[in-house]
């Protein structure tokens, strides 16, 4: 025990001695030690990278003559460092002080009294060439913290001369130079004259724009663009509308290639651009085990191409060993407007499950699938950047049919006569209540916020999606209800090598429920209820496996959260730890909420971030734990 106190008390000693020394702004300790006082900030930094003697302090071979060869030096390294801060009569005191019996190394110091910063009592300003005439801008653009009276700060000078050559050439005038450009300071009087001359040379603008061959027809391709014939040649313009027809998913390579303008005072520069298109067809087969869902299959074919105006298609198909699931869907995608993003979108889905005596814990019984069929209308809106985040809205209308047969669950072992004497006995309301058959027209609204600082590891990023959607029997359906959804995530950086991420799902529905043989059924589909459990549920329970005791098919609302602290301990590699709770149900007198909690490890991979996390219940369920794979971003 004596050892490990004294271990730390000398730890303890160590850290108080360097907050010391970087309190007195002391630099070394091997040939030379040196201490700078009296400043702070930029201009401290800026004198201890100009100060040779800081630079050789650790060079064993330098003797006292070289030594004091450097800070001979020092004073005039120093005045010249905080000039660019506007310090013309810094007072400096130095001290050099050879090494003596105590200490073993050469003790030089400076403290620095900046004094006041020089102000600037002239300011020349000119443009010449046709800049001077057709743009205001341009000059004004000048004037910014130069203005006479200002105090001299030469990197300000310099942002202003650099912001005015970047100005000038947004505005067109692509040959822009400067002219003559100083600042002169007058020691006697303590002021400073700026003199910043601009030669605009001729402006030029955008002329025609030209599109190569291609499988898309020009009048489609011309909704792409962000250039307009006539405005002013903008490089960043340019930029931009490379990166905006990269961002189309239609071409792996975008070339804009500049014309030769004519020679006047306003030439047109024309553009050719060369797209160098995706193949047509993209086809894909993936095989996979997952936690949730077992061995899975899925295949896809998407055609990149279908006419002349931007239109694709996706058909795909799963096949899923958990519960027998089985997927289908198709996708038709109309763009409306494709430069802000704004399309139409066509989709059908086929979706079915089993549903066996087993899963409501019979010992005999049947089974029955799950089956839902949807045909959507989409119109995804145009994007919006919205504070600092990307804003996507969307509006839809699905028309949904859902059938199954809970009877067959529950007596499917009995023959056809006891269950029709079954269904006489317990009516025929109820046995409808059993075997529903839901047919509704629901219309959709979702909307989505995200920003992030890195799509593949996200260190500081938000998520919010807000989903309602709902039926009436004045739409045609058989059925009412409505429905709102939220899901967040929220990831914040703790240091340099941790993060924090929140995350929450929450449901609400209002919707009839009917009871029958003790069992209660909501009157809204199945694919719409709501379960809990699962990777990006809570942890440590089965996929789907939570949700409200007195139902078989899910509940009406869901409130999920979850908090997780992740540890990065080599390069690319963390480990977490999380907890997560919540339930799916259909009283909020009865949530019933579950609690899971795990460790997992996470490893940045070049495709994404792949997780692997193993949950443990803390409350009853089926098994001890359960271990999740999952490969992708957050969100």
């Amino acid at each position: 025990m004596n050892a490990r106190v004294t271990f730390i008390r000398s730890v303890v000693q160590c850290a108080l001695l360097l907050a010391l020394m970087h309190s007195m702004n002391t630099f070394g300790a091997g040939k030379i030690q040196v201490t700078v006082s009296g400043l702070a900030g930029e201009a401290l930094d800026n004198v201890m990278a100009s100060l040779s003697i800081v630079e050789r302090q650790q060079d064993q071979g330098l003797d006292a003559q070289g030594i004091r060869a450097l800070h001979d030096k020092a004073q005039w390294q120093i005045r010249r460092a905080l000039e660019p801060f506007g310090y013309y009569r810094p007072t400096i005191s130095t001290s050099l002080l050879p090494p003596d019996d105590t200490h073993g190394s050469w003790r030089a110091s400076y403290h620095i009294d900046a004094g006041d910063k020089v102000r600037i009592e002239r300011v020349d300003i000119s443009v010449t060439g046709p800049g001077a005439e057709s743009d205001e801008r341009l000059r004004s653009a000048l004037s910014f913290n130069m203005e006479k009276g200002a105090v001299l700060d030469h990197r300000r000078y310099e942002q202003a001369r650099d912001a005015l050559l970047e100005q000038a050439r947004s505005e067109g005038y692509l040959d822009a130079r400067l002219g003559q450009h100083q600042v002169k300071v007058d020691l006697a009087d303590y002021t400073a004259a700026v003199t910043l001359q601009l030669v605009s040379g001729p402006r030029y603008t955008f002329g025609p724009v030209s599109f190569g061959d291609t499988r898309l027809s020009k009048t489609y391709l011309s909704r792409y663009l962000l250039i307009q014939e006539g405005a002013p040649y903008d490089p960043a313009t340019v930029s931009r509308q490379r990166v905006a027809l990269s961002k189309s998913g239609h071409f792996r390579e975008v070339s804009i290639i500049r014309g030769e303008a004519g020679d006047t005072t306003q030439a047109a520069v024309p553009l050719h651009i060369e797209l160098a298109p995706f193949k047509p067809n993209r086809y894909r087969g993936r095989m996979g085990w997952g936690t949730d869902y077992g061995l899975g299959v899925q295949l896809d074919w998407t055609r990149r191409y279908a006419g002349r105006r931007g239109q694709h298609f996706t058909l795909g198909g799963t096949v899923v060993e958990e519960r027998k699931r089985l997927a289908g869907d198709a996708s038709y995608t109309v763009p409306m407007d494709p430069l802000a993003g704004s399309s139409l979108e066509f989709v059908a889905r086929h979706e079915s499950k089993e549903l066996t005596f087993e899963e409501v814990d019979l010992e005999e019984g049947g089974e029955t699938r799950i089956a839902t069929n949807l045909a959507s209308l989409f119109w995804h809106l145009p994007y919006r950047e919205w504070g600092g985040f990307e804003f996507r809205r969307s509006m839809g209308l699905s028309l949904v049919g859902e059938t199954y047969d809970v009877f067959e669950v529950l007596f499917g072992n009995l023959p056809d006569a006891a269950q029709n004497t079954l269904i006489e006995l317990i009516g025929q309301e109820t046995y409808d209540t059993l075997s529903p058959d839901f047919q509704a027209l629901v219309p959709r609204l979702r909307l989505n916020l995200r920003r992030y600082d890195d799509p593949l590891y996200i260190r500081r990023g938000d998520y919010y999606n807000l989903e309602f959607l709902g039926t009436d029997e004045s739409l045609g359906s058989n059925i009412n209800f409505w429905q709102a959804r939220l899901n967040t995530w929220n990831i914040f950086p703790m240091g340099d090598t941790n993060r924090l991420l929140l995350r929450s799902a929450w449901g609400y529905s209002e919707a009839d429920s009917d009871n029958a043989l003790g069992i209660n059924f909501n009157q809204m589909p199945e694919y719409f209820e709501f379960r809990a459990g699962g990777a990006r549920s809570v942890r440590g329970y089965g996929f789907e496996e939570l949700f409200a005791a007195d139902t078989i098919t899910g509940g009406k609302h869901l409130a999920v959260a979850s908090v997780e602290y992740e540890h990065e301990f080599i390069a690319n590699f963390s480990a977490a730890v999380f907890l997560d709770a919540g339930n799916a149900f259909n009283d909020f007198d009865d949530i019933g909420e579950k609690l899971g909690a795990g460790f997992g490890l996470r490893w940045r991979s070049p495709v994404g971030l792949a997780r692997i996390d193993v949950g443990f219940p803390l409350d009853d369920a089926e098994d001890s734990f359960q271990i999740y794979i999952t490969v992708g971003p957050e969100f």
